[in-house]
């Protein structure tokens, strides 16, 4: 399995955290199990990049040592920040929102991957910059 497939999951994006000594975890294994999160969050200290993928090949990657976000390899520069970055974490979760009728049957699911990093710049202070990015790959700066 190539590090741009995902499984046949019900989710749009999957993930690929590549840590500082080169070992990688693919939150679906080949056979199909899927790794849980907990996995990336037991070496955040290690975590070098983290990748999410979806099945069209669209790639947003998260270095986390030099604190950039890209898209399909390439820096987004328009949120590129130029200061010194300390202390640089991870940022990614999914957020669901489900609508339902007057019956309380399901008829609206929108999915949103959040992804980016938090950091301390010079002073000492907590920067984010997250990426909302939807079940298409379309994505708005947070």
């Amino acid at each position: 399995m190539s590090d741009l497939n995902i499984n046949n999951s019900s989710l749009s994006f999957s993930w690929i955290a590549i840590f500082n000594d080169g070992t990688k975890i693919n939150q679906y294994e080949e056979n199909g199990i899927e790794n849980k999160f907990q996995l990336v969050k037991d070496r955040f200290n290690e975590l070098g990049y983290f990748n999410l993928t979806n099945k069209e090949g669209k790639l947003f990657t998260v270095d986390l040592i030099n604190g950039l976000i890209g898209y399909n390899y390439l820096a987004l520069p328009y949120i590129e920040v130029k200061e010194k970055k300390e202390n640089v974490r991870l940022i990614f979760f999914r957020r669901h929102r489900v609508t339902l009728n007057q019956e309380g049957k399901e008829i609206e699911h929108i999915l949103n991957y959040h992804l980016g990093f938090q950091y301390n710049d010079k002073n000492g202070y907590n920067q984010k910059i997250v990426l909302k990015i939807d079940e298409e790959g379309n994505f708005i700066i947070e």
